[in-house]
């Protein structure tokens, strides 16, 4: 058994095998005083709560998206108290299953409707000369400048 004294301190990895931290894009607005990061990749804000009321979506200025979320909430209420006793199980059972694909389209979506949102409101992506923010613009399918 080795002694505590003899033992080498560990070294820090290179920079080459760390890893790689997931792009994100800021936007900047046309005056310049507000800025907005979007991530590239999974938005697991909006695929674990787009469905409370649809409160991320509005605040990522997703409103569209945001009012589908209240319509799904509302048809599911009207659905409570007006549909047929024996339509009730198949109907619920249909909603679920919309809220479930919406919240897992706006997983994977989430960001690039995001960014695309920025961008139509004239919000400027600073893309730099990072590679990685470049790729991310093409993905979301995004004119650089």
């Amino acid at each position: 058994m080795r002694a505590s004294a003899e033992r080498r301190p560990r070294r820090a990895a290179p920079a080459e095998a760390m890893p790689e931290a997931r792009p994100s894009v800021l936007f900047r607005a046309p005056s310049g005083d507000r800025a907005k990061r979007v991530k590239f990749g999974f938005a697991w804000d909006l695929f674990l709560f787009a469905g409370f009321f649809g409160v991320p979506l509005f605040l990522r200025g997703l409103s569209a998206w945001g009012a589908a979320v209240l319509g799904l909430w509302l048809a599911d209420l009207g659905l409570g108290r007006l549909a047929p006793p024996h339509l009730r199980l198949p109907l619920e059972l249909a909603l679920f299953a919309a809220f479930l694909g919406l919240q897992v389209y706006l997983g994977f979506r989430g960001n690039a409707l995001t960014a695309r949102a920025c961008r139509a409101r004239g919000w400027q992506p600073e893309a730099g000369r990072d590679p990685a923010v470049r790729a991310a613009l093409d993905a979301w399918g995004i004119a650089r400048g």
